[in-house]
């Protein structure tokens, strides 16, 4: 650490000098422009224009590599906030390849490919971070999330294949917005000016992020339950007798949880949220020592079906942990 001080200027400005080794091992000179980034806190970021033009890119090299991994690194790539992503290959870019890029890029929000040719895929966000509210993206992804549940379950109940398959469906839609998020939260640990744009600080989207990763799992448990549900010989009901009611509450769990952040609900609602979960863990262990007695034939896929539960009860519990490490940074608990 180096310590400066403060000089006054002609009189009416206040300038401080920079460590002179640190503005050479960035390049800097007489007239280069900085940016300054004053925070809440009190803390002033001074750091030189990270991008060009704005803009952040990449180009990956995919010699030999799987489609699977293909997939796997644009969505790299796209949530580590680039905005471009150019794909090569020196052997050339096969059609499984292309095929692999274009299905990932369906599944993003605002990628498109914007060029191709043998040797090289271009890939680029039309993204205006300005245009993004992360609070609306997280709260529309709680919507769908919840949905999926109730559906799930109730598909599993009915015994409605049909019902099950849009719940499969819209897992898809989940996953992109919390794609998105994870694309902007990645994004603010790097560049300051997406933070400034997003109109959020990091704390905060931090907060989110936390928020629609819980969520997101959710979503995938819904799904899971949504396939449990095409499986059984019995609608689920006619063993777990209260799969309903523990179901609704595990949805009421991360609904309160949520609260807190995305709907301006008081703490002390993260702190019930907590109380509910122990208390429906503690109802589901006695569904699993029924079910086991039981004989049914669908005992396993009912086990499963009671675990996705558990585990969506466990995710709200999570939101809201982190709601009271919220409150207690924010002062919010403070006498």
């Amino acid at each position: 650490m180096e310590t400066r001080k403060i000089q006054l200027t002609g009189g009416s400005t206040f300038t401080v000098s920079l460590p002179k080794r640190w503005a050479k091992e960035h390049g800097l000179e007489s007239g280069a422009r900085m940016h300054l980034y004053p925070h809440s806190d009190g803390s002033l970021l001074v750091r030189p224009d990270p991008t060009k033009n704005g803009e952040r890119a990449i180009t990956i090299t995919v010699d030999h590599r799987s489609d699977e991994d293909i997939v796997r690194t644009v969505r790299a790539g796209y949530a580590s906030g680039f905005d471009t992503i150019a794909l090569t290959a020196t052997g050339g870019i096969d059609d499984s390849q292309r095929t692999a890029v274009t299905r990932t890029v369906d599944g993003l929000i605002g990628l498109e490919i914007v060029s191709e040719s043998r040797r090289r895929i271009t890939l680029h966000s039309l993204l205006d971070t300005n245009d993004v509210s992360i609070r609306q993206t997280v709260i529309q992804l709680q919507r769908i999330t919840l949905s999926m549940h109730e559906n799930a379950v109730a598909a599993a109940i009915e015994g409605d294949t049909e019902r099950a398959a849009r719940v499969r469906e819209r897992d898809d839609e989940a996953d992109r917005l919390f794609g998105l998020v994870s694309r902007y939260y990645q994004q603010s640990l790097s560049d300051l000016q997406a933070i400034d744009q997003l109109d959020i600080d990091r704390p905060a989207i931090a907060d989110y992020y936390t928020t629609a990763q819980q969520l997101e799992r959710v979503a995938d448990h819904a799904e899971k339950m949504a396939t449990i549900a095409v499986r059984l010989d019995a609608p689920a009901a006619e063993t777990i007798s209260d799969i309903d009611a523990v179901a609704r509450s595990a949805r009421g769990i991360v609904t309160d949880a949520s609260s807190v952040l995305l709907g301006g609900a008081d703490v002390e609602m993260a702190y019930r949220a907590l109380a509910d979960r122990d208390k429906l863990l503690t109802e589901l262990d006695r569904s699993d020592r029924r079910l086991y007695d039981s004989d049914s034939p669908d005992q396993h896929p009912l086990g499963l079906l009671l675990d996705s539960v558990r585990r969506t009860s466990e995710y709200g519990g999570n939101i809201a942990e982190t709601m009271i490490q919220r409150a207690v940074r924010t002062g919010d608990l403070s006498e």
